[in-house]
């Protein structure tokens, strides 16, 4: 066992948040132990976290379904938050529908990932590279970072469709969002 300096069970990284322990320190027997927290933490303390820059850019269906495929984020290294548009001026049907998208990928890798979306139709050399601080930022961003760092690359698509609302129109001034019809009926 590691001689790190002690902990209460809840303070260790791999403890899951909850009602345990107990007041009189029970906890259920399938919980992790002390030496099993410890390995946890060591693990998760030696992984590589590699720093990525991200770039927005909207793309068409087929587009989209191409840059999303396992092999070509495999190949050229990034990784894909995707969101899809609703229906509207922006966004139409079929091969019509616009993907907003988040490409994350290390700074080394531009030229790969720049050639990848040349070769799929969109030229996204122009569009600002911004850098995501590896302290700070999201939970899904950091671990993005963790999975680049082990060489694994993915696309996280939105189960929501996303409304582009205009400045000057009701749909932007509502704190709410957008109204739909049908709204009421949706579970």
């Amino acid at each position: 066992m590691s001689q790190l300096a002690r902990k209460k069970l809840h303070e260790y990284q791999g403890w899951p948040k909850g009602i345990y322990p107990m007041s009189d320190g029970w906890t259920p027997p399938g919980y992790p132990g002390e030496e099993e927290l410890i390995a946890y933490e060591e693990k998760m303390n030696s992984r590589r976290k590699a720093v990525l820059v991200k770039r927005h850019v909207c793309v068409k269906d087929p587009e989209y379904e191409r840059l999303s495929t396992q092999e070509s984020m495999d190949k050229s290294e990034y990784s894909l938050v995707c969101m899809p548009l609703m229906e509207g001026p922006y966004s139409g049907e079929g091969e019509e529908r616009t993907w907003y998208l988040i490409v994350y990928y290390e700074s080394s890798k531009k030229g790969k990932v720049e050639k990848t979306f040349k070769s799929q139709g969109g030229d996204i050399s122009d569009i600002e590279q911004v850098p995501i601080d590896p302290d700070s930022g999201e939970e899904w961003e950091k671990e993005l970072m963790y999975g680049h760092g082990a060489g694994k690359y993915k696309s996280v698509v939105s189960e929501y469709e996303y409304a582009v609302c205009e400045k000057g129109t009701p749909e932007h001034e509502d704190p709410w969002g957008p109204k739909f019809a049908e709204g009421p009926r949706w579970e």
